[in-house]
């Protein structure tokens, strides 16, 4: 996989990511387990395209 379609693969899933927290944010506001789950797997995916840019 080139680095181009790397990066835009995660972007995609951050965004995703994003979203599905927004909702969950939104939708469950008695419990934010499920929210900060989410919150931080997106966060550790735009942390990986980061690395991918900058180090690869």
């Amino acid at each position: 996989m080139k680095r181009n379609e790397l990066r835009n693969l995660l972007n995609s899933l951050f965004l995703i990511g994003f979203l599905v927290a927004l909702i969950l944010y939104l939708a469950v506001p008695e419990d934010r387990t499920a929210f900060l789950a989410v919150c931080f797997v997106s966060m550790a995916i735009k942390i990986t395209e980061y690395i991918v840019r900058f180090f690869r």
